[in-house]
């Protein structure tokens, strides 16, 4: 399935929801992108002339093409899942988790929340979405769904910059009713 939604994706253009939350990080040291998929978002965020020095990019599947790194950013791929990574504490200056998130099993969900919020600096900023109690998957196994009250919750600890409650339903082959939330969040400085 992963692999098909790769090959699916590869050389699309980076996550709206990553270029908006650029705007409001100030300081560009580390950025970690988790479920990078097709490398669509960290090609973008290799883009930067005055960009990021560090850039982590964390998926269960193999790195999947090769990128153009400048020489002045240290880039390196992680494959492992999710809920395996090491996040390292006080770390990162942006995190990205593009609708990858609700993905987690439900009983490890609030273990890596709480360990993204450990891997931001201060002033760092959070970017991505987690599925709502009204999508259609919800009630999948292997998956994480949230009402607003659970949103509310998760991202109390934080300055909300955007949190934008999303539904509707894809006009495609498969119909699919969405319910998430699109989250710009910042860690507050001490």
């Amino acid at each position: 399935m992963w692999r098909k939604y790769q090959a699916r994706t590869a050389g699309g253009k980076p996550r709206p929801l990553l270029i908006k939350a650029i705007s409001y990080v100030k300081e560009k040291g580390a950025a970690l992108d988790i479920g990078a998929g097709a490398l669509n978002d960290v090609d973008f965020l290799l883009s930067f002339a005055d960009g990021f020095h560090e850039i982590v990019a964390v998926d269960k599947l193999p790195q999947f093409k090769k990128i153009l790194v400048p020489n002045n950013i240290q880039f390196t791929y992680i494959e492992t899942e999710i809920e395996k990574f090491d996040f390292p504490e006080n770390h990162f200056n942006l995190i990205s988790a593009q609708f990858v998130l609700p993905f987690i099993q439900k009983e490890e969900f609030d273990k890596v929340w709480e360990r993204v919020n450990d891997a931001l600096k201060p002033g760092g900023v959070f970017v991505g979405q987690l599925f709502g109690d009204r999508d259609d998957w919800a009630g999948r196994s292997g998956m994480t769904f949230h009402t607003k009250n659970d949103v509310d919750r998760l991202i109390s600890k934080f300055e909300v910059i955007s949190c934008d409650e999303i539904e509707y339903i894809e006009e495609s082959n498969r119909k699919k009713h969405w319910h998430y939330f699109d989250l710009i969040l910042k860690k507050p400085a001490r």
